[in-house]
């Protein structure tokens, strides 16, 4: 069923009423400040919460002191920490002394290395007759001929 625009535009979708259609307001005259009436103010005052007073402000203050005393001494005795915090920490303790572990390891391969290649730069200088400790090595007859 199609609407056509002679049905009110209450009863028309949105997206149906022109904006020629739409009657604005007037602008108000006044400042758009004024003072309440007496009943909106016998209104208000019966609905706003006075602060409390006498023995009520009395035990809404040691109420508030409770639970402040409360939050410290559950500090206190730990119910505030992790129940397994204790697996946590020690999952924790020993990831750390693996790492420790695998660095150790690994110095002492470098320490190792630097070692060996150390004594196989003292074993070549040895070779080509630059180390000390060895014996000299003597040519054979014919060589020592030659030379002289």
């Amino acid at each position: 069923q199609l609407r056509t625009m002679s049905t009110p535009m209450s009863e028309r979708p949105a997206a149906q009423v022109s904006t020629s259609e739409i009657e604005l307001a007037p602008a108000p005259t006044s400042s758009g400040m004024e003072h309440p009436t007496a009943a909106e103010t016998a209104a208000n005052a019966a609905t706003d919460i006075a602060p409390p007073t006498g023995w009520l402000a009395v035990k809404q203050k040691i109420v508030a002191c409770f639970w402040e005393v409360e939050e410290h001494l559950a500090d206190i005795f730990g119910l505030n920490d992790s129940k397994y915090q204790f697996a946590i920490d020690e999952y924790m303790q020993k990831k750390q002394e693996e790492e420790d572990r695998a660095e150790y390891e690994a110095w002492e391969r470098e320490q190792e290395e630097a070692k060996e290649n150390e004594r196989l730069a003292a074993e070549a200088d040895a070779l080509e007759g630059g180390g000390d400790g060895f014996e000299e090595v003597r040519l054979t007859s014919e060589a020592d001929k030659q030379e002289r």
